[in-house]
């Protein structure tokens, strides 16, 4: 063989070398793939087996990032204040005391990088979790209880917990297709859909994340369809407050302690929701305080928008707007239209100070017995007439519970006219227009006048005991200011117990006579 066929020998040589090369890789790669996956299931297989023995161990986490401590609890009344539903998890019977409980609870919390605070930034909470953290989470959760022993209540805890994430899991990989269907996009429970350009030059919007200025022919941006969140479509990943919609549906309640302030100091100095240092130094960086909850923000996290206070309307009756951050603004909208005011437990003594508000009372009231007789008239029924209430569902559930919605119509005086048109409306169906309800009327027992009596109508009293319906002025005439049907049937009911223990005396005189004689 020449010299000069050495090289392509050698050049062929290296080609047959790097196939084979390749070929061994191919396959010891496959063998690699084929091997891991197996020790994965027989991993898996084994812990299911063994039931907490050898379990797979845990790859470090990743490093959190810095931040401030946990912020100090909103001052509210104990017996409003929101209980989070991740605290509810203990539906086992077990021999711990509920401290013992509620401290496992936040020590697991604390380990998986969780909390469930409404109104302040989450560390990492489960509403906001993205797929990839819940899928960690639950990896580590799992083997949290593969390293407990059996029949403990830290076990069950955290198999509450474990049930909790993937429940969430699921409902986000559900939300995930529902929202590459429709555009909507998530994040912090948002649901965030693309915001259409304002359409004259003086309907600035403004972002809530950066607070600059959105300009909608430039910029792409979206709105929250539930709680009204604006933000840039660069602004969308930096989310960190939550939906106001999730705590309106979670733990509907005001904070009714008029501005519980607890000073920039319990703050450590720093914006309640972005943890950004404030001072005094520049109007950028100055504190804004929120007067809905004491706490204090940076100018981005607080516009100085005004609206009315819960707490000083069912303590002072007070409606002048206050100045509130942006996630207290957007709570307090939302449940604007609520009716969680029990104003008679709150404070009963208003009722006697706004006249307005007694006289809407007695409305509802009169209301709730006009229903009775609508609700079994067949043509009011085909009337809808129970419709006109439609606005203010709950006037038909009860007199007692009120919106803040409610209270401002109060005293503008628009609630008044309403239900002064819809209570004239009840009231001349029953009395004139429907013989069926007229017949269940009343007539006054006392004077016999023939005038048929309601027990909405204004001069009457209605007896407590059998809800006859009598005149004011005939009832307290009488010297003992009693109902006569009352009286009535207890003379009745009086003569029959006495005939029946002379009947039964007679009957058992017989009874020994025939028995002597016998």
């Amino acid at each position: 063989m020449s010299e000069e066929d050495e090289p392509s020998l050698m050049s062929i040589s290296s080609v047959v070398s790097g196939v084979t090369d390749v070929a061994t890789s191919v396959s010891i790669g496959v063998g690699g793939v084929v091997h891991s996956v197996a020790a994965g299931v027989g991993d898996v297989v084994q812990n299911m087996s063994a039931g907490g023995e050898g379990g797979a161990s845990w790859e470090e986490e990743e490093e959190e990032e810095e931040g401030p401590g946990v912020m100090p609890a909103t001052p509210r009344n104990t017996s409003l204040s929101p209980t989070s539903s991740m605290d509810l998890l203990h539906t086992d019977q077990s021999p711990s005391t509920d401290s013992e409980v509620a401290a496992e609870v936040t020590a697991i919390n604390t380990e998986l990088g969780l909390s469930e605070h409404h109104f302040c930034k989450p560390e990492e909470s489960i509403e906001g979790m993205s797929v990839e953290r819940l899928e960690e989470s639950v990896e580590k959760c799992k083997s949290l209880i593969l390293q407990c022993d059996e029949a403990t209540s830290r076990r069950r805890a955290l198999v509450h917990k474990l049930i909790q994430l993937r429940l969430r899991l699921q409902d986000v990989q559900e939300l995930a297709e529902v929202v590459v269907s429709s555009g909507v996009l998530t994040h912090m429970s948002h649901h965030l859909q693309p915001l259409k350009p304002p359409l004259t030059r003086a309907s600035k919007q403004y972002c809530d994340k950066c607070a600059q200025i959105i300009w909608g022919v430039i910029h792409v941006s979206y709105v929250c369809s539930l709680c009204e969140y604006r933000c840039h479509g660069r602004c969308v990943d930096g989310i960190i407050r939550r939906c106001a919609s999730v705590r309106v549906n979670d733990d509907p309640s005001y904070i009714l302690r008029i501005c519980p302030e607890v000073g920039l100091s319990a703050q450590n100095y720093k914006c309640a929701e972005c943890k950004r240092l404030i001072t005094n130094k520049s109007a950028w960086s100055e504190p804004r305080r929120c007067d809905y909850t004491g706490l204090y923000f940076c100018p981005a996290c607080h516009w100085n928008s005004r609206v009315v206070l819960p707490a000083r309307v069912v303590h002072n009756w007070d409606f002048e707007e206050r100045t509130v951050s942006r996630q207290a603004k957007q709570f307090l909208v939302l449940m604007s239209g609520r009716p969680i005011l029990h104003l008679q437990d709150i404070n009963p003594h208003l009722f006697k100070f706004v006249e307005e508000l007694n006289t809407v009372k007695k409305l509802r009231e009169d209301l709730l017995v006009m229903k009775q007789y609508l609700g079994t008239c067949r043509s009011a029924q085909e009337a809808r007439m129970l419709r006109q209430l439609e606005e203010r569902q709950h006037f038909v559930d009860n007199a007692h519970m009120f919106s803040l919605q409610d209270l401002i119509d109060v005293n503008t005086g628009t609630l008044m006219d309403y239900l002064n048109r819809v209570h004239a409306s009840f009231a001349n169906h029953i009395k004139n227009e429907c013989l069926t309800c007229q017949g269940k009327g009343f007539i006054c027992e006392i004077c016999d006048m023939s005038e048929i009596l309601f027990p909405f109508d204004g001069g009457v009293v209605v007896c407590g005991e059998c809800c006859t319906v009598l005149h004011h002025r005939c009832f307290t005439s009488r010297a003992a200011s009693q109902c006569p049907r009352c009286l009535r049937q207890h003379t009745r009911r009086r003569h029959d117990d006495d005939e029946g223990g002379a009947e039964e005396k007679g009957g058992g005189g017989v009874g020994v006579s025939a028995g002597f004689l016998s």
